[in-house]
């Protein structure tokens, strides 16, 4: 089962969320993936991913 580390800012907690709670995937730009997700609480976090960006791991914004 694919599982997210997402942070919430509402929440003011970090989760981990499994598939099932992905909103939408987007490709912004070559090597980057924005992954809409919800939290359990029914939040919108969005969870950026892929290898054009500059951190290490998925990072939520």
């Amino acid at each position: 089962m694919s599982m997210f580390l997402a942070y919430c800012d509402e929440c003011e907690a970090r989760f981990l969320l499994p598939a099932n709670h992905v909103v939408a995937v987007h490709n912004l730009a070559a090597g980057v993936i924005a992954v809409e997700l919800t939290c359990y609480e029914g939040h919108h976090i969005m969870v950026l991913s892929g290898n054009d960006i500059d951190i290490p791991g998925p990072a939520t914004v």
